[in-house]
């Protein structure tokens, strides 16, 4: 069987085959797919045809649970996500030129991220693109990940991973990070006393952040390492003001956090930071972008700024 060339699929394929490759592996079947395209189902059908024409290969199959994607329809549906992310990319940069500014940055950032490293961020990128236009995303070092390489963003503060590395994430180091106990004022006094007595602080109300993150598999290596089974939560969040304000109100209250983002939630909560060290492999925080990333020169420049800014007393 012959291959499609690239002046083959150049000529032929439209973004409009793959936003119909897409709906239909989101809805698994012709009809629905139809509906919320606004589509006849025969138009629909039609066209996975000549799209299947235009690849020589079948690309979905019928099932009991409906359409199901084939090994090459699975290929071409990672590209199609591609492709539109820089479609859509693409028309909102020539939207911000059109409106006067000069490009537009999109930037990911994880929970744990200190006002300092926030300020060093925006100091700069205001300072040095004061016509640029920004869009600023929140969430855990995953969910960064998989943004960048769907090209959703275009660089993100977030942690070391061999996922990363291996998917083709380029990953500056900017700064490590150590793990502190903060507990509730009502706690404090009593566990200075004790010390780092860990069948005492098992029994406590714990927070944890969400599950398959890296402070989370940390912190489950620091229980491992103390010998002591993972206590289940009665809570999981990251969001600092949420942990503020249960550490204020709950006598029993204890998490885990990096040291400089302790230190921030405790200011705003009355809750302490203890003193004793932990054991922690935790992965450094990085500037991670694609190696094509459009503004590579700028978020390199970006990372050196917040390197320094964090070596600078004051």
């Amino acid at each position: 069987m012959s291959l499609p060339t690239l002046p083959w699929l150049a000529t032929r394929l439209k973004l409009r085959h793959y936003s119909l490759l897409i709906e239909l592996d989101r809805s698994r079947s012709v009809s629905r797919a139809a509906e919320r395209l606004g589509l006849a189902q025969p138009t629909v059908t039609r066209s996975l045809r000549e799209i299947e024409d235009i690849f020589m290969t079948q690309l979905f199959t019928r099932s009991r649970r409906g359409l199901e994607p084939t090994s090459a329809g699975l290929l071409v549906l990672a590209r199609a996500r591609l492709a539109l992310a820089d479609a859509d990319g693409l028309g909102q940069d020539l939207a911000a030129l059109g409106s006067g500014l000069q490009g537009r940055l999109r930037v990911g950032v994880i929970p744990f991220l200190s006002r300092q490293t926030h300020d060093s961020l925006w100091h700069h990128l205001l300072e040095l693109r004061p016509r640029m236009g920004f869009v600023a995303e929140e969430a855990t070092t995953g969910t960064l990940q998989r943004a960048l390489l769907a090209r959703r963003l275009d660089c993100a503060i977030c942690r070391f991973t061999s996922v990363g590395a291996e998917a083709g994430l380029e990953q500056h180091f900017l700064y490590h990070q150590e793990p502190r106990l903060v507990v509730s004022r009502d706690a404090a006094e009593r566990l200075a006393r004790r010390g780092l007595d860990w069948p005492a602080l098992v029994s406590m109300q714990w927070i944890f952040p969400p599950q398959h993150t890296p402070v989370r598999e940390m912190i489950h290596s620091i229980f491992a390492s103390a010998g002591q089974a993972v206590p289940m939560p009665f809570m999981e969040a990251f969001a600092q003001k949420t942990l503020a304000s249960v550490l204020r109100h709950m006598p029993d209250a204890i998490t885990i956090l990096p040291d400089d983002i302790a230190q921030e939630v405790a200011d705003i909560s009355g809750a302490r930071v203890m003193p004793q060290r932990l054991q922690w492999n935790l992965p450094p925080v990085g500037m991670v972008r694609l190696r094509d990333a459009t503004h590579g020169a700028l978020v390199d420049d970006l990372a050196e700024a917040i390197r320094h800014a964090r070596l600078t007393p004051g």
